[in-house]
């Protein structure tokens, strides 16, 4: 039995990558009759879409290449993308990153024989990076295990990768209003976090090698969102609302709070310096999970907090980096 998948792949000023991508599923071990390949370019100023419509000319494959006359965010291109599918299963494929060949394959027939409650279909993924010219894989395979209960798994497993490595049931992307369409870093987890809370089981796909790359490079559109406190602070957003879920289910297990602890603290550095109210907000949340300050500190930071507090180290730490940065450019000719 097969299950019908499609592909969205959202696009914006991706025209050096996009053929690539294209050609990563056109390359699936996986039946193309049953695939559907959906570009949806969020009003790119290159010729993303003329590219794309190129390589998918005259291919064994369903897919349609739609364009918004507007740029409206990544966030509403995927949904674009998920509603035009007629996939019952639906692969989200940034347009610089890759599918192992057996990719879909895998999951699939782990999709096919997957009870109605399954919504998630995931396997282990890679970085892939630029070294000494070449564009190969880097790093150890990310092998996460989130089936037994994803929301708190999810929160404390920083290696899993979200929509990238899934097949997802269009069904539950449906269920929970698929992405929300606001400035997020953590848009992929939040819509991982919704589905589970609103009762998805996950299923691991178990795979030798990596199924999906991640390309990293220095312009990746999620780089930006470091820059961006608002993105940040939905981000936070969104692990608060899984503290309140787990809250309503009985006492916090100790690996609840120590994931809820480590996500609070990750850019907790950010807020000191950028948007105070936040911090004091997270410094409250961290409180109220037993921490008396943020989670993860480097051995010299930890060392320098303990003696000047969390807050001052911070700065401290801030003020060196600027001093260094500028000296590096008085000594340079």
């Amino acid at each position: 039995m097969s299950v019908s998948v499609s592909v969205i792949i959202p696009t914006y000023k991706s025209a050096q990558w996009v053929e690539e991508t294209l050609e990563s599923v056109l390359r699936q071990t996986y039946g193309l009759d049953s695939v559907e390949i959906i570009v949806v370019d969020d009003c790119s100023p290159d010729d993303s879409v003329e590219v794309a419509r190129r390589v998918l000319r005259d291919k064994p494959v369903r897919s349609q290449v739609v364009r918004h006359e507007t740029n409206v965010g990544t966030p509403a291109n995927r949904n674009s993308g998920w509603k035009l599918a007629q996939g019952d299963w639906i692969q989200f494929l940034d347009a610089d990153d890759l599918l192992a060949p057996h990719k879909i394959e895998l999951q699939a027939r782990v999709a096919a024989q997957a009870p109605d409650d399954v919504g998630v279909v995931y396997s282990n993924w890679q970085y892939y990076e630029q070294v000494a010219g070449s564009w190969q894989t880097t790093g150890a395979i990310h092998t996460p295990i989130v089936d037994q209960d994803p929301v708190e798994q999810i929160l404390g497993e920083f290696d899993y990768g979200y929509v990238g490595p899934t097949l997802i049931r269009k069904s539950f992307i449906a269920k929970v209003g698929g992405f929300i369409e606001r400035p997020n870093i953590g848009e992929d987890c939040d819509l991982m976090l919704r589905m589970a809370m609103a009762g998805a089981r996950f299923r691991q796909a178990h795979s030798d090698s990596a199924a999906f790359l991640y390309r990293q490079w220095p312009s990746s559109l999620w780089r930006a969102y470091f820059k961006n406190p608002l993105a940040l602070r939905n981000a936070m957003q969104t692990f608060r609302e899984a503290e309140q879920f787990l809250r309503a289910r009985g006492p916090l297990s100790d690996r609840a709070r120590i994931g809820l602890g480590r996500r609070y603290s990750r850019w907790a550095d950010v807020f000191v310096e950028h948007d105070a109210e936040t911090y004091r907000e997270l410094c409250d949340w961290l409180n109220g999970l037993g921490f008396k300050q943020p989670l993860d500190l480097s051995p010299a930071l930890r060392l320098t907090a303990s003696a000047l507090g969390y807050d001052n180290a911070i700065r401290l730490r801030s003020l060196y980096r600027r001093l260094k940065s500028w000296q590096r450019l008085k000594d340079s000719p």
